[in-house]
């Protein structure tokens, strides 16, 4: 089979172009902004609208998403400053980024700068071509790294204020020792929206870590009001005041997020209240809650409130260093091909709730700490270094994140000139269910990512809450202009053996949107589906993602792909995961959504289970989205399976 099946077309977000044939001309409606440096030279627009030169390789577009957020080229680290300028109506999101290769002529990370994109609606995007944030002062002359966005000038003033991280030295990594202003706490203005950054003069702002505390380390800003850490403080409520995180850790003792107060008509004025969390190195209470590492990045908080609103919980969102990644299973569909020669890192990306409570220290003084009562995985995949800001729009907290090219051996990374992308955009809130006496094999006790609280006559049964995550309600304006199918009824499901045409969804591209609720059955092993990327429907060749109800695992196993290289990753991603069972008998169902875009796919279950992974199919289209049980009984079906085929985003590079 051909690498692109006839007829070959493709939907960049640098132009619609069309190719009959490898080496042809391509036909393209918008300007496409890349660097010369890195082989794809800048290109001005033509009235005709004919390029013969200097465009994107097949290569380049083979595996690129569609419609979601991505840098021009080369690479593209975590995003930062996520956020909403009221004065202009729009989003921002910035990244980090290394537009050019390395010294040895690689995409690879570097010396960071940051990029920007911009948005009326987090769909589509205006991405800038050029740095909008660059090394160049003593602070940051070996890269700007990670921070945020607070939608006010520093004196409080209208305009945009970013704060990030200024490497001076590097390695820094929590395994080597701390260098004094190694890292350093920086800030940057914008009175044009955005358009353009100025650092500030003061920079840097906190140019060393807290005194007496050895650090592992500190880095990754964000600001934000935090009411809850005012009640317990007993400052005043609503009057804007302003608090700090940096993530890190301290030597010995664990992972931590230094918390701080900051004056909000000086914001350059930081003062160190504490180290907020104390939960000791590699923290691992069971599987359910996975491992808090040795070291943070990126830690983030916001309160979420019940949709009653009467319960409360702090969340902090933070990327673990030092945790190893959750053990991949064998795959009893597929036979996975052999690791790249550049394994995950060991890292997860975790959650945890709780409460601020106040604790005395040894000499007396007062000082909040965040108490552990839940916690979790925040993706099972490969996505991480998630940032957060509050929608003033929807009242929401919405989250982005990196996925990574990890899984892409180095030689193919380098042939396509690009690596890594941006999540969709994701919401969290408190997910309650109420009247539940139990989980499918496991104890509620045992399930340490949930709070299962005892109900009040109603003996025996437990009100259960956890931490949701789903795709932003924004994400289905991808819906338009797309082909909407589904399968209807109600329909029993055979086993993945027995081919059944009824339960085949006709998804024929590799960007769409999927939409599936399953009734699992007492007698049900395993449930699930498959994406099918060949047209024999060769299940070793398709991408399955199911339920192994013994197990309280989900898997998602990725298609063989010896035949397109054998070096790309495909062990499956795991997740514990669970159905819970009401006081009535009845068994939740379990509901499967699924974002694929060309190479990555964004998979969200029951509302409180998210894995990414990469997918590098063979060719250019799906052949359909089959559904199938293995039910000794044959009583589990497929309550429901739609799909919107053909998804894209306006993403324009500019300059």
């Amino acid at each position: 089979m051909s690498l692109f099946e006839a007829p070959f077309s493709i939907d960049t977000t640098l132009a619609r172009a069309q190719r009959s044939s490898i080496g042809s001309v391509i036909a393209a409606r918008k300007i496409s902004v890349v660097h010369d440096e890195v082989g794809v030279k800048r290109v001005n627009h033509v009235p005709n609208g004919i390029y013969e030169r200097s465009l994107p390789s097949l290569h380049f577009l083979r595996w690129r998403p569609m419609y979601h957020m991505l840098a021009a080229n080369a690479w593209m680290n975590g995003p930062c400053a996520p956020g909403y300028d009221p004065a202009t109506g729009l989003y921002h999101v910035s990244f980090q980024w290394n537009p050019r290769r390395n010294v040895y002529g690689k995409i690879a990370w570097g010396s960071m700068v940051w990029g920007k994109a911009s948005s009326k609606d987090l769909v589509s995007w205006t991405v800038s071509g050029t740095p909008s944030l660059q090394p160049g002062e003593w602070y940051d002359k070996e890269g700007c790294f990670s921070g945020c966005m607070y939608s006010a000038a520093a004196d409080g003033s209208r305009g945009l204020t970013v704060f990030y991280t200024g490497a001076s030295r590097l390695p820094l990594h929590f395994s080597l020792p701390d260098i004094c202003q190694s890292e350093t706490l920086n800030i940057a203005h914008s009175r044009d929206g955005g358009v353009t950054w100025v650092k500030d003069e003061a920079n840097p702002i906190l140019p060393e870590t807290p005194a007496g505390l050895t650090v592992t380390g500190w880095r990754d800003p964000m600001v934000a009001p935090w009411p809850s850490l005012d009640m317990a403080l007993g400052r005043p409520v609503g009057e804007g005041n302003l608090y700090g995180l940096l993530a890190g850790g301290i030597k010995g003792r664990g992972p931590t997020a230094f918390l701080y107060a900051i004056d909000k008509s000086n914001m350059t004025q930081w003062r160190f209240i504490c180290d907020l969390v104390e939960l000791g190195l590699n923290h691992n209470i069971s599987r359910w809650s996975g491992n808090m590492g040795i070291n943070w990045k990126c830690a983030i908080f916001a309160t979420l409130v019940d949709s009653e609103g009467n319960v409360r919980r702090e969340l902090v969102i933070v990327s673990a260093e030092g945790s190893a990644p959750a053990k991949q299973g064998i795959s009893s569909i597929q036979h996975p091909q052999q690791h790249t020669h550049f394994p995950r890192a060991e890292r997860s990306q975790q959650w945890m709730c709780g409460t601020i409570n106040i604790v005395r220290r040894a000499d007396g003084t007062p000082v909040p700490k965040l108490q552990y009562t839940m916690g979790g995985r925040f993706d099972h995949g490969i996505a991480h270094g998630f940032h957060s800001f509050r929608d003033p729009k929807s009242s929401r907290t919405v989250v982005f994140g990196q996925i990574t090219e990890e899984d892409l051996p180095q030689k193919l990374v380098d042939r396509q000139n690009w690596s890594g992308l941006i999540s969709l955009p994701r919401e969290v809130k408190i997910q309650t269910m109420k009247r539940i006496k139990a989980a499918l094999v496991s104890s509620l006790t045992e399930i340490t990512s949930i709070e299962a609280q005892p109900e009040t006559g109603n003996q025996g049964t437990y009100t259960v809450r956890t931490l949701s995550i789903i795709p932003a309600k924004n994400v289905e304006a991808l819906r338009q202009s797309t082909r909407e199918i589904s399968i209807p009824g109600s329909r029993n499901l055979r086993n993945p053996s027995a081919y059944d045409d009824s339960c085949v969804l006709d998804v024929q591209t590799c960007r769409f949107e999927l939409y599936s609720v399953f009734g699992v059955s007492n007698a049900c092993e395993r449930i699930g589906l498959s994406i099918l990327h060949t047209q024999d429907r060769d299940l070793s060749s398709s991408t399955t993602i199911s339920l192994l109800t013994a197990e309280e695992t989900l898997y998602v196993s990725r298609p063989d792909l010896r035949n397109v290289d054998p070096d790309i990753s495909t062990m499956p991603e795991t997740a514990p995961f669970t159905l819970f069972e009401s006081a009535n008998g009845s068994r939740e169902r379990l509901e499967i959504r699924a974002w694929f875009d060309e190479s990555v796919l964004e998979v969200f279950v029951n509302e409180r289970c998210a894995i990414s992974t990469r997918v590098y199919p063979a060719t250019k289209r799906c052949w359909g989205v089959r559904f199938w049980a293995e039910d000794k009984a044959g009583s589990s079906t497929l309550v429901d399976a739609r799909a919107w085929d053909g998804l894209r985003a306006d993403i324009r590079v500019m300059n």
